[in-house]
Formats: C-alpha cells, sequence, structure tokens
C-alpha cells in the first residue's frame, strides 16, 4: 500500500472546531462557510465533547420550519445550544490508527467522518470519507 499506513497519513489536521458554549447557528454557519459536513466539538481544555454533523443541522432546521416558519429558522438555532444537540455517543481513532481499520469503521457506523484525538482526548485530526475516495485514486494512479 505504499506510504499510506496510518490514519495519520491520510487526515486532515488543520480542524475547523466549536467549543460547547456556542449554539446550533454558529455550528450551522460554520458549516457552509467551510463548506463542511462534520465538525468537532471541544470544551474549554480542548477535549472532545461530541460532534456536529449536517443530519442533525437540517433535523433541527426542518423542525423549526415546521413549527415557526422557515423564516424562523436562524433566529431559533441562535437559541439552541450545541450541548443539547451534539452526538456525544463518537468513535474516534488515534494518528496511529491501522488506515484498514479506520476504513472498515467508517464504513460499519456510517459516519462520513471520524475525529483523530490524542492522549488528552484533544482533536489533532479528522479523517473523512472524502479522504479514503483521495486514497483510492492515488494507488489506483500508481
Amino acid at each position: 500500500m505504499g506510504h499510506f499506513k496510518v490514519v495519520k497519513d491520510v487526515m486532515t489536521s488543520k480542524v475547523i472546531q466549536l467549543q460547547i458554549e456556542q449554539n446550533l447557528l454558529e455550528g450551522h454557519d460554520a458549516m457552509r462557510q467551510h463548506k463542511i459536513r462534520h465538525i468537532p466539538v471541544v470544551d474549554a481544555q480542548a477535549r472532545l465533547v461530541g460532534m456536529l454533523t449536517q443530519r442533525v443541522v437540517l433535523r433541527e432546521a426542518l423542525k423549526i420550519a415546521d413549527e415557526r416558519g422557515a423564516h424562523r429558522i436562524a433566529y431559533y438555532e441562535a437559541r439552541i445550544p450545541l450541548a443539547e444537540v451534539i452526538n456525544t455517543d463518537v468513535e474516534s481513532l488515534t494518528e496511529d490508527t491501522p488506515l484498514k481499520e479506520a476504513g472498515q469503521r467508517l464504513l460499519a457506523h456510517k459516519h462520513g467522518a471520524l475525529p483523530v484525538l490524542d492522549e488528552e482526548k484533544r482533536v489533532i485530526g479528522i479523517v473523512t470519507s472524502v479522504d479514503f475516495v483521495r486514497l483510492a485514486l492515488d494507488l489506483l494512479e500508481d
């Protein structure tokens, strides 16, 4: 498999993160601005507490639109703390996790992304299904 062996070889290490005290509107804005679908949410010590996913953002926006009207989405998103909606049961990887295992875990859990944590549970990277598509293309070109 050439020079790609562990998560560190394919992960994105500049990771957009949100603080747990932020709200859903800030999370939604970050997703739009950076064109990403998964954002790790961290505490004051920069330790992972959960993930905000596009699925959650869409679910909440639809709920607001349904109950309050589409023009009220931003208003109500700003009043929903991330702590109330994020997925806190998050699988994670380490930078030394073998790529084969990382790929199997991405598939098995149907997550589009898994955060990469250090020993202190701080986010040092993220691996997405897109990273695996890139890896496959690299290998096909070799």
